[in-house]
């Protein structure tokens, strides 16, 4: 590895050499043709040498490091079982224990120095990603700890600001002699200026192609080390688990809880991505996007982590281990962890207030947050549903884009026409799912699951409107469906002819 951090070394120190030089050039050659002819474009073309040169030295320049903190600070105190999982690591490879953790929202756990100028006055900083932490068991998460530490171990971090201040002061030169060539008008100044950005730009991509190679070669030592601390099988576990997670979170969070926390309301995070995670057609989605990376990945010049495939074959090169096994949830490991994560979502989101989300169990969210917010939407709109019946809703459809355009928009957002269109389905849908709660129905919302069920009968309303919409549904296959159903006359709002409440559901009491 010391080779491979000269190799850095090198590439870091060249890239201020070279840009330096081509500066000197910028303004030496222009001066010798004007020492040859004093013509107006020998004076334009050393005058615009003078620019870029200025644009690019003043581009190295060293900028402090503007920290912003990537999260939740971590207390120790508020966190004792998190920072004796740390402190075991860091123990294990003699490294002090980083004096800011901080619980962020992505899949993943990341160490760094930073603050200072190009490394000096930084400080340790370490992120830990609460998906993660959701999904890991507390064998895997001590692996991605150790992975993590390996890096302080082997000097990374300490290297890591001098390659991050190197590109940043190569994009500082592009986006500063981009401006200058604005000027660039007359023909030989942008022969002057298409040269200069060519050499910038074929050094910059050499440049990546080093730094990431080294890079890689990081990630495998760290790897290497993570396994002789934590063991092979616990690292190898914690890196599926970190691509299984990466796959599913997106969609988790978009679809799941940003809605309910739009609401005011917050879920059990944690526990739903899991939940999420184990629905069979999801885990099953998820096996298949994990089995196509490890078959089909390859490494790229530009990747700054070796493929999957490649790192799990590195690790299962290493000797066997007896490495202890805690089965445990790595979430244990941060307490209470409703609290946790409520201090994490009120801390992302800085335009909520400090105690005005709604702690709601996932049990609960069809009664205390979907139900509530159909009814709103519908009592706003009711204008646009008068006398319509599940079986009429068909005959709506063309309306659609009348009725979206009279919709308001979220806070926040500027829809499309399509958009609002959609929204417009989705009244639909929605008096119609609350019909058929008022008529016996229930509701189920859960972590990747949304269904209406009576008598072993099922029903997605927002599916079927969307069909009907998409013209993948036809008029008389609804029909034939709302009779096979009966809910043929349910009117979607209340007043108008429907089934008899015979058979009111839990959730129907809320409209008695």
């Amino acid at each position: 590895m010391a080779l491979f951090a000269i190799l850095a070394i090198l590439m870091v120190i060249g890239s201020y050499l070279f840009i330096a030089l081509l500066a000197a050039a910028c303004v030496y050659l222009p001066y010798l043709l004007l020492t040859q002819s004093d013509s107006m474009q020998a004076i334009l073309l050393f005058l615009f040498g003078i620019l870029i040169a200025a644009a690019m030295l003043w581009s190295l320049i060293p900028r402090r490091d503007k920290f912003t903190a990537p999260g939740l600070l971590l207390e120790r105190s508020s966190y004792p079982q998190l920072f004796a999982e740390i402190d075991g690591i860091a123990a294990a490879l003699n490294e002090p224990v980083p004096p800011e953790v901080y619980l962020v929202g992505d899949v993943n756990a990341f160490v760094a120095d930073r603050g200072g100028i190009l490394g000096i006055g930084s400080r340790r900083i370490m992120g830990l990603g609460l998906p993660l932490l959701a999904t890991m068991t507390v064998s895997q998460f001590r692996a991605v700890l150790a992975h993590e530490f390996a890096h302080y171990y082997g000097g990374d971090t300490s290297l890591g600001p001098w390659v991050y201040k190197t590109k940043s002061s190569i994009v500082r030169v592009f986006e500063n002699i981009g401006s200058v060539g604005k000027l660039a008008r007359i023909a030989i100044l942008g022969v002057m200026y298409l040269i200069v950005a060519h050499l910038l730009k074929w050094y910059f991509i050499g440049f990546l192609s080093v730094i990431n190679l080294v890079s890689r070669r990081q990630e495998f030592r760290a790897d290497e080390l993570a396994c002789m601390v934590a063991g092979r099988k616990n690292l190898i576990d914690g890196l599926q688990t970190i691509h299984r997670t990466s796959a599913a979170w997106p969609s988790y969070w978009e679809h799941e809880v940003a809605p309910i926390l739009g609401e005011g309301n917050l879920v059990a995070v944690g526990d739903g991505l899991t939940r999420f995670m184990s629905v069979p057609q999801i885990s099953e989605a998820i096996d298949k996007t994990l089995e196509k990376r490890l078959r089909e990945e390859k490494t790229q010049p530009y990747d700054t982590h070796p493929p999957l495939r490649d790192r799990i074959d590195a690790a299962m090169a290493f000797p066997a281990d007896a490495a202890s096994q805690d089965s445990r949830p790595a979430a244990i490991l941060l307490g209470d962890l409703p609290s946790a994560e409520m201090k994490f979502v009120e801390h992302t989101f800085t335009d909520l207030k400090a105690g005005s989300l709604q702690y709601v169990p996932w049990n609960q969210v069809a009664l205390r947050v979907t139900i509530p917010s159909w009814q709103k939407f519908v009592d706003e709109y009711a204008d646009a549903l008068k006398n319509v019946t599940a079986e009429s809703i068909p005959d709506h459809m063309p309306g659609l884009r009348e009725i979206g355009s009279r919709i308001r928009d979220p806070k926040g957002m500027l829809l499309s026409p399509e958009q609002r269109t959609g929204r417009a389905a989705s009244l639909f849908a929605a008096a119609l799912s609350l019909a058929m709660i008022r008529n016996g129905w229930e509701l189920n919302v859960q972590p990747g699951v949304f269904k209406m069920t009576k008598a072993g009968r099922e029903l997605n309303p927002f599916q079927a409107v969307d069909q009907m919409r998409t013209n993948k549904l036809s008029r008389e296959a609804w029909i034939a469906q709302c009779q096979e159903l009966g809910v043929s006359k349910l009117a979607l709002l209340p007043g108008g002819p429907s089934e008899p409440h015979s058979s009111l559901s839990p959730q129907a009491e809320l409209f008695s």
